[in-house]
């Protein structure tokens, strides 16, 4: 059964065109508020030209925070608006990411890492990412095929955004893929991207390299 509180999440993304951005904590979030078939809109936040409201609410400027329409309460960062879902919405219950398996929790560190170094340490770097990966990988098959098992969860609406941008970004910018031998990353990339949850909160590839694209050493 949906919920009966509506929320407005405001999210990385273009106003005008209302096209989503690539960030993957905002994906999270949004993840999240599909899995618990919550009421939401979202209102659309350009990183280049930030609202003076945004920063009234977030002194950080970051994204996202999430209002709670019935009694004007927001929350911000994505922890904290999954958590907040948890416990208003119970069912169907996801858990929250801070009491389940921290497998891979620096996965995206490790990528950055990567994806910045320089020439002469750029095997060291991929090292250190492969492995992260080999150990999410091991992780899943004896556990898999989610982070929950059987179930999807919490820990898997926030490592599944990360991971996607690591699948494609390393691929566009580092001619780099995950080897093919991890059979069970594979497969969880591949099982999270049939979700509806996820097709709800696509957005383009070419966001992704652009993103990540800027941020690499010139």
């Amino acid at each position: 059964m949906a919920a009966t509180t509506t929320y407005d999440i405001a999210v990385k993304g273009d106003p005008k065109s209302k096209k989503l951005g690539d960030c993957p904590f905002c994906h999270r979030a949004l993840l999240t508020l599909e899995e618990k078939k919550a009421s939401y809109d979202k209102t659309y936040i350009s990183f280049d030209n930030k609202p003076k409201w945004l920063f009234e609410v977030n002194p950080e400027g970051s994204v996202p925070v999430m209002k709670v329409l019935d009694d004007g309460k927001w929350v911000v960062g994505s922890g904290d608006i999954a958590d907040y879902l948890e416990d208003q919405i119970p069912e169907p219950s996801l858990g929250k990411a801070e009491d389940q398996t921290k497998v891979a929790s620096g996965i995206l560190p490790k990528f950055v890492q990567f994806l910045t170094a320089d020439k002469a340490d750029e095997a060291e770097k991929q090292k250190a990412l492969e492995t992260e990966l080999d150990e999410l990988n091991k992780f899943l098959e004896g556990n898999g095929p989610y982070l929950g098992g059987d179930k999807f969860i919490a820990a898997d609406a926030a490592l599944s955004p990360k991971l996607h941008h690591i699948d494609v970004a390393a691929k566009a910018l580092k001619g780099y893929s995950i080897p093919s031998s991890l059979t069970a990353v594979h497969t969880y990339i591949q099982k999270v991207a049939s979700r509806p949850s996820w097709k709800a909160t696509q957005y383009s590839d070419d966001f992704v390299i652009a993103g990540w694209k800027g941020k690499m050493k010139s």
